[in-house]
């Protein structure tokens, strides 16, 4: 089935997106360091069974400098303006890392917009409580302190380098992937400074998400590292309608690591 690439006008920017497939609409986010080329094998598959939906957000990928704010209430609304542009009544959505943190945003905002919901590996950490915050804070400051100094130091594709390792939780993880991700990853470093001191402070506080009322699942990895873990399991028992699925030999790379795999597990939770 063919891919259709097109773009939409947003507060003065364009933002990008492909289409694929027939069925109920599906809306797949992106983290960070991606674009929705991350997409590119789950959207095949999956469109065998939805119209897929894919953008790549404002800051990221081929959409070029935006005088508009990073940050996740920015890219939240991008995400209602392109729904509306679309015509789209309700979606299923299906969201990682970052993304997953603008999909739960997105259904604060209009949860009856969301048909489903699936997230993997949430990383704003707006619902913790002090010991929650407390293991969130060390492992953050373990991942995030070299990168942060290589970002002031101006090395940003040393910087990407340690995030997608930090991500896989493994040392020499970035070298180990494909050519084509580290590529993709490499021409998305310049949005890496911006995420890094985004000011934006959505409203995901665990009174929040408790109003969310959307079918959802919260998935994260065996082996992911504890800022994702924690930040997981504590979205999870906040909201209501909610399944929590562990990933066996899994890390916070999963979705693209093993995009088949992924692709099914989302299939499964939305047509169960």
């Amino acid at each position: 089935m063919e891919k259709i690439y097109k773009t939409v006008n947003i507060d003065g920017d364009e933002i990008s997106y492909f289409r694929i497939g027939k069925g109920e609409p599906l809306l797949l986010l992106h983290g960070a360091l991606a674009d929705n080329r991350m997409w590119n094998t789950h959207s095949e598959i999956l469109s065998k069974h939805f119209d897929v939906i894919v953008p790549t957000q404002r800051h990221f990928g081929k959409n070029g400098p935006s005088d508009k704010p990073f940050g996740i209430e920015t890219h939240t609304s991008d995400i209602l303006k392109l729904l509306e542009e679309l015509e789209i009544e309700s979606i299923h959505v299906v969201a990682w890392s970052y993304g997953a943190d603008i999909a739960l945003n997105l259904a604060t905002k209009v949860p009856n917009k969301l048909t489903s919901l699936y997230v993997y590996e949430p990383g704003y950490p707006g619902c913790l409580d002090d010991d929650e915050m407390k293991t969130f804070g060390t492992d953050a400051n373990e991942m995030f302190g070299p990168i942060f100094y290589a970002v002031q130091e101006q090395k940003l594709d040393e910087a990407v380098e340690l995030l997608i390792d930090g991500s896989g939780n493994s040392k020499g993880y970035f070298q180990q992937q494909s050519k084509q991700l580290r590529k993709e990853q490499l021409e998305n470093k310049n949005s890496l400074p911006l995420q890094l001191s985004q000011i934006e402070q959505p409203n995901l506080n665990k009174e929040a998400l408790f109003q969310i009322t959307t079918r959802s699942c919260v998935a994260y990895g065996e082996y992911t590292r504890d800022l994702f873990k924690v930040v997981s399991q504590s979205v999870y028992s906040n909201l209501q309608n909610s399944a929590i699925n562990e990933v066996r030999n899994a890390t916070h790379m999963y979705p693209m690591e093993k995009p088949i795999e992924f692709s099914e597990r989302v299939r499964f939770f939305i047509q169960k």
